[in-house]
């Protein structure tokens, strides 16, 4: 949002709803972040990625937690792409938001 806010991209009917959004701190949750650190190379090749990656891979793991299958999935998943130091390209484009 913030790239299109930037570009400005956004519709003049909800810009400043928008604006309110983007300048609200994203909180990494603890509880995932205490996962990547367990294992020393995740941690390091996950400080390593752009903070927007960050923060677009930890929010759609977050996204699931009422759905616990699809959380653990979801970050299995992060974890191993982490691990071997991939980014996870996702759907429609939005690599480019990295």
């Amino acid at each position: 949002m913030k790239w299109l806010f930037e570009k400005n991209l956004i519709h003049n009917s909800i810009r400043k709803e928008v604006f309110k959004i983007i300048q609200q701190k994203f909180v990494f949750p603890e509880d995932i972040i205490k996962k990547l650190e367990v294992d020393k190379v995740v941690w390091e090749n996950y400080k390593a990625f752009s903070e927007p990656y960050k923060r677009i891979r930890i929010a759609y793991i977050d996204s699931a937690r009422k759905r616990s299958d699809e959380f653990d999935k979801r970050l299995n998943n992060f974890i191993k792409k982490t691990k071997e130091n991939h980014l996870i390209k996702g759907f429609g484009g939005i690599d480019k938001y990295y």
